[in-house]
């Protein structure tokens, strides 16, 4: 992975999209020693594969260890982590009537049904990298709508909810 820019240096090799390797473009990431060894390259750009990392940091290569070299930050892009989707349907039916001896006046009943197919929204993964609970999921999502009101009225409305509407104009 790529801690920092790479520049804009020459590709390798004539217009080449990938690295000969007698003349690489990028500073490898271990000396070969003569005895066959090697050790890290404390000017290498890229972060080992083995390296613990943060979401945004990590550690270059350095003389005493493959991790053990410069901190560094890298950016993350846009909509590089995402969490599950989220899905909600909602449904009403209703069955209007005139009511005789009232002008314009109707009499409506009907079903509501929130969460209509009872699909649960999970929420976003724990991602402080320190928790014992990191990438784990430990809530639901509110629906926005309900029998209780919005989400923020505390009550778990997560669940298909069913509600037998009376409606008088006039």
């Amino acid at each position: 992975m790529p801690a920092g820019p790479l520049g804009s240096g020459p590709p390798c090799g004539e217009g080449a999209a990938f690295p000969l390797s007698p003349h690489p473009c990028l500073p490898p990431q271990f000396f070969v020693l003569a005895d066959g060894s090697t050790t890290p390259n404390p000017n290498a750009l890229f972060i080992q594969s083995t390296c613990e990392t943060g979401f945004n940091t990590g550690n270059l290569p350095g003389p005493s260890g493959p991790c053990k070299g410069p901190a560094v930050s890298f950016a993350q892009g846009r909509n590089r982590f995402r969490g599950p989707s989220y899905f909600d349907t909602d449904f009403t039916i209703m069955k209007k009537t005139k009511i005789h001896g009232w002008e314009n006046a109707t009499l409506g009943v009907g079903l509501q049904f929130f969460n209509f197919f009872n699909h649960p929204n999970f929420g976003f993964p724990d991602n402080a990298v320190s928790d014992s609970t990191f990438g784990q999921i430990g809530y639901l999502e509110q629906p926005p709508t309900s029998v209780l009101g919005t989400g923020f009225s505390g009550g778990n409305a997560s669940a298909r909810m069913i509600q037998l509407k009376a409606q008088l104009q006039f």
